[in-house]
């Protein structure tokens, strides 16, 4: 908790840089101080704030989506647990059932051996007779013991397994609440940089509007030449159009690190839930997604496509619906947004 609070306070002393390094929080940026300044300065002033509501918007994205995967883990651990627990459950049974059979077996001998308990019956001066009782007896209890040594071989892999599982159950669950204590003071340098957002009023309002409205038309005007084939890549999805409806119905509905479904989102949320009501059956965290779904350049993304941000796609999700325009559960904008493309992604995907 020591290491945690003091991330916490460096990260209210400055505001997010554009780098995430696994669930720590990397390069920070300090933010431009308010105040009266030359009409260039403000300029560059609304640029570096933008810049810095972009990086937020893409590290918060990413910590939501690396407690998505520490979380599948988990769950995928509790189910091998689980599994594990019955296997050896219907193992055990299966040992006590081998061995009420030996015990049948034994008692079985020992009967036929004395003929309804009378040794006066069985021929000691016969050595043919005695010698094939005892080499079945052998034979018999052989065959029992290698069946249960396997039983017992068996049941010990399973237990085994089960460890592991536990194992990594537990290690999964202790990265999950590492994450998410990671997200929260990421959540909360958010809040502070939002505040200092709040204060700016004025020229340099209206400043960084003006920055965030010029990038979105220069995103729009460089995607506006229409869709482009791509060969390596089937067409787009026919349900698209009812993928970018549904994201358009939930646009202003509140952004929230944790539902995969409404009433708030998150970037994979609102996508898994787009596609979702499109009939296509998307899951897991950004990174997944990108990692299996055909990709298709930038310059040859159409409607429907997935663009991603971050290294292997794994920071963020949006629902591309054509002429450079997103819709994108946006933390900086605290709702989901339809705006342009923005930032920096490293690629896009479609799915089929």
């Amino acid at each position: 908790m020591t290491g945690q609070s003091s991330t916490a306070t460096g990260l209210r002393r400055r505001l997010l840089g554009a780098t995430l390094a696994a669930a720590c929080l990397g390069a920070l940026v300090t933010a431009p101080t308010v105040g009266a300044a030359p009409a260039t300065d403000k300029k560059q002033q609304a640029a570096e704030l933008q810049d810095q509501i972009e990086a937020s918007d893409v590290e918060l994205s990413a910590l939501a989506e690396k407690l998505h995967e520490a979380e599948a883990r988990r769950d995928a651990a509790h189910a091998t647990v689980q599994a594990a627990e019955v296997q050896i459950e219907q193992s055990k049974a299966e040992v006590d059932r081998i061995m009420d059979l030996v015990r049948d077996n034994l008692a079985s001998l020992y009967r036929r051996n004395i003929r309804g308990g009378s040794l006066a019956e069985i021929d000691f001066s016969d050595t043919a007779d005695l010698l094939k009782r005892n080499e079945y007896a052998q034979a018999q209890n052989s065959r029992d013991d290698e069946l249960l040594e396997k039983l017992d071989a068996a049941q010990a892999d399973l237990d085994a397994e089960k460890a592991e599982a536990a194992q990594a159950r537990d290690s999964a669950q202790a990265e999950s609440d590492q994450i998410a204590a990671s997200k929260q003071a990421l959540e909360a340098a958010r809040g502070e940089q939002q505040a200092l957002l709040d204060k700016i009023t004025g020229e340099l309002a209206a400043a960084v509007e003006a920055e965030r409205a010029a990038r979105e038309q220069a995103t729009k005007q460089e995607f506006s030449a229409g869709p482009v084939s791509y060969p390596d890549v089937g067409p787009p999805n026919g349900s698209a159009s009812q993928a970018i409806a549904f994201a358009r119905g939930v646009v202003g509905a509140g952004y929230s690190t944790n539902p995969r479904t409404g009433p708030t989102y998150d970037c994979s949320g609102l996508v898994i839930s787009a596609w979702g009501a499109a009939g296509v059956s998307l899951s897991g965290s950004s990174g997944s997604m990108y990692a299996s779904l055909p990709h298709v350049p930038m310059n040859a993304i159409q409607p429907g496509d997935l663009i991603f941000w971050g290294s292997g796609g794994g920071s963020h999700v949006a629902l591309y619906v054509g002429g450079g325009t997103i819709i994108d559960a946006s933390s900086s904008q605290n709702a989901v947004s339809e705006r342009g493309i923005w930032g920096s992604p490293v690629g896009a995907a479609r799915v089929v």
